[in-house]
C-alpha cells in the first residue's frame, strides 16, 4: 500500500537513510512567520534561504520546492501577515462607520488603528523597511495593502470636508503626517533621545499616539468661532497730540 503524500502545511526536511528521531516538521505558517521577521530585521537582499533554512531546521533546496525563490516567498510571507491586520483595520474601520458621521469615524479610527499597528512592531518595521523602496516589492506592497487602506480614509475625510468639518488638506499631507507617526514608533530616527521615554511602555506608546492624533486633528477642523477683526477705533492707539473728547455735562 503507497504511503500518503506528506501535508503541504509542514516542510519536513528530507534526510538519507533512517530519519532520525528529532527530524522534526516545520509548519508552513511558522516559516512563513520567520521569514517576514527576518525580512523586516534585515531586508529583502540581506536574507539567503541557506540562512532562513538554517533558522528553520530545513534546507535551501526544500524553501525552493516549497516556495520556488525568495521572491515568491516574500510574497506569501507578505501576504500572510498582511491580510489578517488589513481586515482587522477594514472591521474597526467599518464598525465606526456605522454612526454615519464621517468625521466623527475618522477621529474615533486613526488612534485605535494606529495602537493596533503599534501592537505589531514588526508588520510596522517590514513597511516602512519594505515599502520605501523603488523596487517591484515596494510598489507590489504599497498597491496592495497600502494604498487601498488609505483610499477608504479619503472617502471619509471627502465627506466630512464636504459637510464644512474639515479644511482642504492634500491627501499627501494628510498621509505624510499620518504615516509620519506611525513610522515614528519604530524608526524615531533623529528624535530617539526626545522619543524614548515616550515608546518605552505601551502605555507611554499610547498616550503619545492620542497627543499627535489630538494635534493633528486639531490642524484638519475649520474653526468657527474667530475673535472679531479688530475695528479702526479700537485697534489702534490715539495719537498723543489728538484732542480728547470732553465729558459730557
Amino acid at each position: 500500500m503507497p504511503e500518503s503524500a506528506p501535508s503541504p502545511d509542514l516542510l519536513t526536511p528530507r534526510r538519507r537513510g533512517r530519519p532520525s528521531r528529532d527530524a522534526v516538521a516545520m509548519p508552513r505558517e511558522e516559516i512563513l512567520r520567520r521569514a517576514f521577521a527576518a525580512f523586516a530585521r534585515e531586508g529583502y537582499d540581506n536574507v539567503s534561504l541557506r540562512s532562513l533554512g538554517q533558522e528553520c531546521g530545513v534546507s535551501d533546496s526544500l524553501l525552493t520546492h516549497h516556495f520556488g525563490s525568495k521572491q515568491q516567498l516574500w510574497r506569501e510571507a507578505t501576504d500572510s501577515t498582511f491580510r489578517p491586520v488589513y481586515e482587522r483595520l477594514l472591521a474597526l474601520l467599518d464598525a465606526l462607520a456605522q454612526s454615519g458621521d464621517a468625521a466623527s469615524t475618522l477621529r474615533n479610527n486613526l488612534p485605535q488603528a494606529i495602537k493596533l499597528m503599534a501592537a505589531q512592531p514588526v508588520v510596522v518595521q517590514f513597511l516602512f523597511r519594505e515599502g520605501e523602496g523603488d523596487d517591484a516589492r515596494g510598489e507590489y506592497l504599497r498597491e496592495t495593502w497600502l494604498r487601498p487602506y488609505l483610499a477608504r480614509l479619503d472617502a471619509l475625510f471627502d465627506q466630512a470636508r464636504h459637510s464644512g468639518i474639515y479644511r482642504e488638506v492634500s491627501p499627501a499631507s494628510r498621509h505624510a503626517l499620518v504615516m509620519g507617526l506611525l513610522r515614528s514608533l519604530v524608526i524615531p530616527g533623529a528624535l530617539r533621545v526626545e522619543l524614548a521615554p515616550h515608546l518605552a511602555s505601551p502605555d507611554a506608546i499610547n498616550a503619545y499616539i492620542d497627543d499627535a492624533v489630538a494635534i493633528l486633528y486639531e490642524g484638519l477642523v475649520v474653526c468657527r468661532e474667530r475673535d472679531p477683526a479688530p475695528t479702526a477705533a479700537t485697534s489702534q492707539p490715539p495719537h498723543p497730540g489728538a484732542a480728547r473728547p470732553e465729558p459730557s455735562a
